[in-house]
């Protein structure tokens, strides 16, 4: 399970897991960060604790059409 933890002065966020206490960059070269989408893509929402951000769920969303091609 992930949280998104956002940030009071500054419009950005991080993404943690839960189950290691760790976070991942927003970095779609990361594969952290690939398994992220990877996961919204099976799970939707119920890998969340709380809302998904537009920006990841539009990757996630763009990942999911990009396989589909394949």
């Amino acid at each position: 399970m992930y949280i998104i933890n956002t940030s009071e002065f500054e419009e950005t966020y991080n993404i943690k897991i839960v189950e290691t206490n760790s976070y991942v960059p927003l970095d779609p070269a990361n594969s952290d960060y690939q398994k992220v989408l990877d996961d919204i893509i099976e799970q939707g929402a119920d890998c969340f604790e709380g809302d998904i951000p537009e920006e990841l769920q539009a990757a996630a969303d763009a990942k999911a059409a990009t396989q589909e091609e394949i």
